[in-house]
C-alpha cells in the first residue's frame, strides 16, 4: 500500500483537500472494493454518509465507491498493519493532528510498518494565517514543511501577489527539493494530484 501523509496547522484547509485526492485516486483507478482508506486522527468534518458502522474498534464511515474513512483509535503503526491484513488498500491517506511533525511519523512507519510500498508528505500552508503562524509556532511550520514532498499554498485566492511570492521565497528556503504550488481548495484542479508521484520508495 501507498501512504500519503498530510502535514498542515489545524484550519488550513486538510479535509477539502484530502477529499478531492480521495476522488481522484478513486476515479484514476476505477477498480471495485475499499482500495482506499483516510484514517483520521480525529473526528473531523469528513463524513458525507451519515451511515456509521463499528468494525474493529473504528468508526467507519463510506464516503464513496471504493474509500473509506477510519477514525483513529489506536496506535497508527497497530491500525496500519491491521489494515494491511485485512482491507488490503493500495492507498491510505493518514490526516494526522495539526500539531504532528511528519517526519517523526515517517520514521515510525519505516521501522513498524508493514505492506508499505511508498510514502509521501503533502504538507499544506495556509497563505491567509501565514505571517500569524510563522511568528507563532515557527519551529511547527519549519518541521511540517521541510517533511513535505509536495507543498500546497492553500487559499492563495485570499492574498495578493507579493505576499504569495513572499511565501513561496520562504518555503523555498525551508525545503529546497519539494514541489510548492498554489492552490485553492474550493476551486481546485485535481491533476495536482499526479504530483504525488514524487514520493519516494521506502
Amino acid at each position: 500500500m501507498q501512504v500519503v501523509i498530510f502535514g498542515g496547522f489545524l484550519g488550513s484547509g486538510k479535509t477539502s483537500l484530502i477529499l478531492s485526492l480521495a476522488h481522484y485516486l478513486v476515479g484514476e483507478e476505477g477498480t471495485e472494493g475499499s482500495k482506499l482508506v483516510i484514517l483520521e486522527n480525529e473526528i473531523g468534518e469528513v463524513g458525507i454518509d451519515n451511515k456509521v458502522l463499528q468494525a474493529g474498534g473504528y468508526a467507519v464511515r463510506e464516503l464513496f465507491a471504493g474509500c473509506i474513512c477510519c477514525t483513529l483509535t489506536a496506535d497508527l503503526v497497530t491500525t496500519l498493519n491491521e489494515l494491511n491484513e485485512t482491507i488490503h488498500p493500495a492507498w491510505v491517506i493518514f490526516e494526522p493532528t495539526g500539531l504532528a511533525y511528519p517526519a517523526k511519523i515517517i520514521e515510525t512507519l519505516r521501522q513498524y510498518g508493514q505492506g508499505i510500498e511508498r510514502i509521501v508528505v503533502v504538507s499544506v500552508v495556509d497563505a491567509e494565517r501565514w505571517e500569524e503562524l510563522t511568528e507563532i509556532t515557527p519551529a511547527l511550520v519549519q518541521g511540517q514543511v521541510s517533511s513535505g514532498d509536495l507543498v500546497l499554498i492553500n487559499k492563495c485566492d485570499l492574498v495578493g501577489e507579493e505576499s504569495l511570492g513572499a511565501i513561496r521565497e520562504a518555503l523555498r528556503e525551508m525545503n529546497p527539493g519539494a514541489e510548492i504550488l498554489s492552490v485553492s481548495a474550493l476551486n481546485l484542479d485535481s491533476s495536482i494530484w499526479r504530483k504525488i508521484d514524487v514520493c519516494q520508495e521506502v
